[in-house]
């Protein structure tokens, strides 16, 4: 049987006065070769006002890679103390490559938006990219695949739910045999704030 690694390193700056953490997924095991990793993630601060995920990787038309952001507010939906995992239904956003396109979904509604890669499979570096206003409100958004933007409907509507002040985990799910050590996944808030990098 086939194992296919994929090792996560995170790091967050003193500006949060939080430890680094380095969490690595566990080898795939299954045909599916799907690995999961959560982690704990701080979407907005004051003066924060840039906030930015990037994926940069090998995509082919059968791997899967996807960052969600969300709320983990445990099984009962209520409680300020999550399980520690972001279930689907507390996924408000995810972004990312699924077999041959980009795509951007909205959690709660279910709509996905998918775009077609800049000059076909291959390595790839994916931006969103945020501007946030002084009370964590979108300001505009910008979407690019290895420097071309994309989206461009998307960018240009901006819609509230790219982005919540109150979102405090993330999700990384990786599937096919080219997603391996090597690729970088990262989620940042800017300036004088912290910095997520997965790698």
């Amino acid at each position: 049987m086939k194992k296919v690694f994929l090792f996560v390193c995170i790091s967050i700056s003193a500006a949060f006065a939080l430890p680094p953490v380095r969490p690595v997924l566990s080898p795939v095991e299954h045909l599916d070769t799907e690995t999961v990793t959560n982690m704990p993630f701080t979407a907005w601060q004051r003066n924060l006002r840039d906030f930015t995920v990037n994926l940069s990787f090998v995509a082919t038309p059968s791997n899967n890679v996807e960052i969600a952001f969300g709320t983990d507010t445990g099984p009962t939906g209520v409680s300020p103390v999550g399980d520690g995992e972001l279930s689907s239904d507390e996924c408000d956003l995810t972004v990312g490559w699924d077999c041959g396109s980009w795509f951007v979904e909205d959690g709660e509604k279910g709509d996905r938006f998918t775009a077609a890669p800049t000059g076909g499979c291959g390595l790839h570096d994916f931006i969103l990219r945020i501007r946030l206003r002084h009370n964590g409100a979108i300001e505009s958004a910008r979407f690019l695949d290895n420097g071309t933007e994309v989206f461009a409907e998307l960018a240009a509507s901006a819609p509230a739910w790219l982005h919540a002040p109150a979102w405090n985990r993330i999700r990384v799910v990786g599937r096919g045999e080219n997603v391996r050590v090597g690729e970088n996944f990262s989620a940042r808030i800017t300036p004088d704030g912290g910095t997520l990098i997965m790698r």
